[in-house]
């Protein structure tokens, strides 16, 4: 199989056989790493917790020849950035974090196990199996011909619980020719292409409160307007391919007899491109007559669209060529759920995610990682790193930050 930019290159294809094959050789040293790391709790809200694996992992990371940051940004925790210098030119980053969602004792109570061919544990997919893999790759390509100009490794602590906007140390992607993130694999081994954009919004209603036996026709019915307006809102529900949107929340009223003066209803808005939520949000906006009831509309949390451009595109189909050489075969899938990834690609740097290790079942007691996944994972990431410093995306525009693809104006006032 070719990339958009033509047949795989003998450097992508030697470096990804070469780590991929000391992966296979070297597999209980990344397994016991991804042991230590999933036998230690990282609740997003416990900043203590995350700092300190933070720095364990700084420190395991500077053991492999790498060198580590703890950048203090924030309320949430340390990042960590941690960079392994090259003599090419590409400057590619692999994209992490290391909060999970279960609290402290959950490791002390179901450690890291091993059923066969699968691995358990709190976060092993989501994703300290992600982890093992971006620190498993710079260790082995330290010890080859480091086919890039900057390998750089970061972890954010806060991702399961940021409601909106970017990695803290986004702005230190500037300039970066790709970014690998490390989200686990579909469980039909896919990597992810794309993620669609997530548009949360309320609309509120104000019309006039009366006694409902007294005075029925004196009240204006808030309730009743924003039901109307929430049949309008449902009609738009795949109304353009991928574009979902649904009525999550419902709430109205004051008391068993009063005429409801006030309503609020939650939409969620999932979309495959920034144009699409822009346009969902001028039919939002588009409320229909309702006599003496205000409508007003509002964002509560937006996450960018991923999109599969020409250069993700290439980066898609170079993964997927390079895992068949490596006797590892996937393809590629779009979903609905959001990742850091999501507002990397929204500052125009290519990216592609679901590079971690195949597993699923994330945020339950049954979430798992796949063993035989490991190794060819680590020789892909290698790969498509080398494919980056090759050319692969040469024809593409450059990568900088740049201003969000979404409109400032076509976006709801924050509520």
């Amino acid at each position: 199989m070719t990339s958009p930019a033509g047949p795989l290159s003998p450097l992508e294809l030697v470096e990804a056989r070469r780590v991929g094959g000391l992966a296979a050789s070297e597999l209980d040293a990344v397994l016991a790493d991804l042991e230590a790391w999933v036998n230690l709790d990282t609740p997003s809200y416990d900043v203590a917790a995350l700092d300190a694996f933070a720095g364990i992992l700084a420190e395991t990371l500077e053991g492999y020849g790498l060198r580590s940051e703890l950048v203090e940004a924030g309320a949430g925790g340390r990042y960590l950035h941690a960079v392994l210098e090259g003599p090419g030119r590409a400057k590619v980053a692999l994209l992490c974090h290391h909060d999970t969602v279960f609290p402290s004792g959950t490791a002390a109570r179901r450690p890291f196990a091993r059923k066969g061919e699968r691995i358990l544990g709190p976060g092993i997919a989501d994703m300290k199996g992600g982890i093992a893999v971006a620190v498993h790759t710079a260790r082995l390509m330290a010890l080859g011909p480091r086919p890039f100009g900057r390998l750089e490794i970061v972890s954010a602590p806060d991702e399961e619980i940021r409601a909106a906007g970017p990695p803290a140390t986004l702005g230190r992607l500037r300039g970066f020719d790709a970014v690998l993130c490390m989200e686990c694999g579909r469980e039909d081994h896919s990597i992810v292409s794309a993620r669609r954009a997530g548009y949360w919004f309320r609309v509120r209603a104000l019309g006039r409160q009366e006694h409902a036996g007294v005075n029925p026709d004196g009240g204006r019915n808030a309730v009743v307007a924003l039901c109307r307006e929430t049949l309008r809102l449902s009609a738009l529900h795949r109304s353009r391919e991928d574009l979902t949107l649904v009525v999550t929340e419902f709430r109205g009223g004051e008391a068993l007899n009063t005429v409801p003066g006030r309503a609020v209803l939650t939409g969620d808005l999932r979309a495959r491109t920034a144009d699409d939520v822009g346009w969902a949000l001028e039919q939002v906006r588009d409320f229909g007559e309702h006599d003496g009831v205000e409508l007003r509309a509002e964002e509560v949390v937006y996450t960018p669209p991923m999109e599969r451009t020409t250069a993700v595109e290439a980066l898609a189909r170079t993964a997927i060529a390079l895992g068949a050489t490596l006797g590892h075969d996937f393809g590629e899938a779009t979903t609905g759920g959001a990742s850091d990834g999501s507002y990397v690609a929204d500052v125009d740097i290519p990216t592609l995610d679901g590079l971690g290790p195949t597993g699923g079942l994330d945020h339950t007691e049954h979430e798992y990682a796949e063993v035989p996944t490991f190794a060819p994972r680590i020789g892909v990431v290698a790969g498509l790193v080398a494919a980056v410093e090759a050319g692969l995306l040469a024809h593409f525009a450059g990568s900088d930050i740049a201003t969000s693809t979404l409109d400032q104006h076509l976006r709801l006032p924050k509520g």
